[in-house]
């Protein structure tokens, strides 16, 4: 990151570089344990939803810092998912989550481990955004279902699709964040 002096060691100086290389911190260990789950199987399930859960939280939050807000930090407003990923300020965030998702699923659909890929006429787009409610549902709502024992009946989206795109999303943000200001996203600078 060059533009106007700075350097990227700049951007992890500020809070949203230091969410935003939590989150990539967050989205590396759930990356870690999606891909154990196929030797240890559903165990993993809860633990890597848990990391992707909060890693998405803090990339949005990281994205709203970048472009001048204010992230909340208190009670139910500071861990709802849903209502982060629909500010204005997350548009770069849904962008390259949206991008990673096809990727995502261009190579998987190579890849004979895995199951249950969005077939070619599926809308891979509908499919990421319902799996992105489905985790915040789970992270941020009645009961904490992913953190304490719960009688949730609330299903958790297939993790593959979902963690590989949050992770590339916050890879593209701690190596590019520019990439993430909102006026630049938008192609108006």
């Amino acid at each position: 990151m060059q533009k106007q002096g700075k350097t990227l060691a700049d951007f992890f100086a500020t809070n949203a570089g230091q969410h935003a290389a939590l989150a990539k911190q967050f989205l590396e260990g759930a990356l870690t344990l999606d891909a154990a789950q196929q030797q240890k199987g559903k165990i993993l399930f809860v633990p890597t939803l848990a990391l992707a859960g909060h890693g998405l939280e803090l990339l949005l939050k990281a994205s709203i810092l970048l472009n001048g807000g204010a992230a909340p930090t208190k009670g139910r407003a500071g861990h709802s998912v849903a209502d982060l990923w629909a500010q204005e300020l997350c548009e770069p965030v849904r962008g390259h989550v949206y991008a990673h998702a096809n990727l995502v699923v261009q190579e998987d659909r190579e890849n004979p481990l895995y199951i249950g890929i969005p077939g070619e006429n599926e809308d891979i787009l509908a499919l990421i955004e319902e799996y992105v409610v489905a985790l915040g549902k789970l992270h941020g709502e009645g009961g904490y279902p992913l953190r304490y024992p719960s009688a949730s009946d609330k299903e958790g989206p297939r993790t593959p699709l979902l963690v590989k795109s949050l992770w590339g999303t916050a890879d593209d943000l701690v190596k590019r964040p520019t990439d993430f200001l909102l006026r630049r996203f938008r192609g108006q600078c």
